[in-house]
């Protein structure tokens, strides 16, 4: 089972029960009693995501023309000022031409105001739409991306990609990616 406190944080206990309860398998690697990795985040990840989507290079590409939102979570870089909850950044991040840089929402345990971040992140960016089609990266063999997305699809966001490959699947294709600044913290 999840945590109580992540899923009270979203204030969806029946969500995550019902999606836990509808036979998701969780991968190798995945702590049974949250649901999320919970370290070791730079290893080689599953090739599932119970609940979603795995993205390949084609439909990251297509997401990038339009009509998924696409959030990177990449943390590498940034430290979270704890009296004034802004990010700062130590080492500059690019990423996929037109995804929202939120960093530090994918470790397998986050704090209350890290989830409001990503809760009201996601709400904004969705215009409150859980059916809105979202799109999860971090780096290649990353698991802040696949937390984000189990996050997401706990939530009750009922359309959820995680490109597995990342930034680094997107530039080893010969993309380009483009400087970014975080989004801001409430």
């Amino acid at each position: 089972m999840i945590k109580l406190k992540t899923l009270l944080a979203f204030g969806l206990l029946s969500v995550a029960s019902a999606a836990f309860a509808a036979g998701d398998a969780l991968p190798e690697g995945v702590d049974s009693a949250t649901g999320f990795r919970m370290g070791n985040y730079r290893a080689p990840t599953p090739d599932v995501m119970p609940g979603g989507k795995v993205l390949t290079n084609e439909e990251a590409v297509a997401a990038s023309k339009g009509g998924r939102v696409m959030i990177d979570v990449v943390a590498e870089g940034v430290t979270v000022d704890a009296s004034t909850q802004k990010i700062v950044v130590s080492k500059p991040h690019e990423t996929i031409p037109g995804a929202i840089w939120m960093p530090g929402v994918g470790p397998g345990e986050i704090d209350a105001a890290t989830t409001q971040y990503l809760e009201q992140g996601l709400t904004e960016l969705t215009k409150g739409d859980k059916a809105a089609p979202l799109m999860f990266f971090c780096k290649a063999d990353c698991w802040h991306s696949w937390n984000t997305a189990r996050r997401a699809i706990i939530a009750g966001y009922t359309d959820v990609g995680w490109y597995p490959l990342g930034a680094d699947g997107w530039r080893d294709q010969g993309l380009a990616l483009v400087p970014v600044e975080p989004r801001p913290r409430p």
